[in-house]
């Protein structure tokens, strides 16, 4: 089996490498689990290849929004794609144009390159599809209503899959994401990187400014857990997909005065007293409008699962800095 990532060079990117690493078969065309033989990497940055691997590995470095970047990675005739690849919330808001071509017209793009032979594709999704007054909890049943203009792009390539999907085009899912954390390097200016600082820098004995209030809930996931439902996803069967072929991962809420809390106990009360308050009323504006708690009896059905505590989330991301 062939499997192409995009947005390889990214966070999940590189925890799915990982996570196909260490489990290294999918279920393929005949419902049966194959060997994963080839995994292509593709991303805008060049994407880090493994000194080892249980499967050959390639690297492809390009622009999404070029459709020739598209067709070469096409050509590679995937089997699977897990398709990450995307033009994030603050900067899809600064330049629709080209975000829109990076998240909707790459995708449109694939779906045409690899129709020769379906391929299953799984694609991230983002609690960004939900807007406006919301119930506590998002489940399936509440429809897309996106207040940026990222949410808007990515409720239309659920569309999209959905659409290619029941056409016998592709053989598409597509997981809502809530904020994913914790990425290690240096800070980003992105809103789920703002949130993921409260962690990382305290605990990496940097100071760091929090521009929301502390008792804001904010629906998260660990990258491990993103990366074991991306793989668990991929490997349902179609008929056993809801209408839509769109399911929300169940996320953990925690309130950043929880997350707060958690990294006192993980670093100590110095590293706690690393993160200074600074209200920013733009930043409250979008996690507000976001779903407090995501759940999905469906996606449980299936053997995708929440984060069992935010200090499992910190330990998770504190063993990752600790390992090879």
């Amino acid at each position: 089996m062939r499997v192409l990532i995009t947005g390889a060079a990214g966070f999940i990117g590189a925890a799915l490498l990982r996570a196909l690493a260490s489990q290294p078969r999918l279920v393929g065309r005949s419902g049966e689990r194959v060997p994963v033989e080839e995994v292509v990497l593709a991303d805008r940055a060049q994407p880090a290849v493994p000194a080892s691997a249980p499967f050959q590995i390639r690297a492809e470095q390009g622009d999404f929004a070029d459709p020739a970047f598209i067709e070469r990675l096409a050509a590679y005739r995937p089997d699977t794609v897990f398709h990450l690849a995307a033009s994030l919330t603050l900067d899809a808001e600064t330049d629709e144009p080209r975000a829109y071509a990076v998240n909707v017209e790459a995708l449109r793009a694939l779906i045409r390159s690899t129709s020769r032979e379906p391929i299953r594709l799984v694609f991230a999704s983002s609690v960004a599809v939900f807007g406006g007054v919301l119930p506590p909890s998002v489940d399936e049943s509440v429809p897309p209503a996106p207040d940026t203009v990222y949410g808007t792009h990515k409720a239309v390539a659920e569309r999209l899959l959905a659409d290619a999907s029941r056409r016998g085009t592709v053989d598409a899912r597509a997981l809502r994401l809530p904020v994913v954390l914790v990425r290690s390097g240096s800070a980003t200016p992105s809103v789920s990187d703002r949130i993921a600082a409260i962690v990382r820098e305290p605990l990496a004995g940097r100071d760091v400014t929090c521009g929301l209030a502390t008792d804001t809930p904010i629906a998260v996931a660990s990258v491990q857990a993103v990366a074991r439902a991306l793989i668990a996803l991929h490997d349902v069967a179609p008929d056993r997909l809801p209408h839509g072929r769109v399911l929300n991962l169940p996320s953990l809420t925690a309130t950043v005065g929880e997350m707060v809390a958690a990294v006192a106990r993980a670093g100590g009360a110095q590293a706690a007293a690393r993160i200074h308050f600074e209200p920013d009323a733009g930043l409250q504006r979008i996690v507000q409008s976001w779903p407090r708690a995501l759940i999905s009896p469906a996606a449980e059905r299936l053997g995708l699962r929440a984060d069992a505590s935010f200090d499992q989330i910190v330990a998770n991301y504190r063993n990752s800095q600790e390992g090879p």
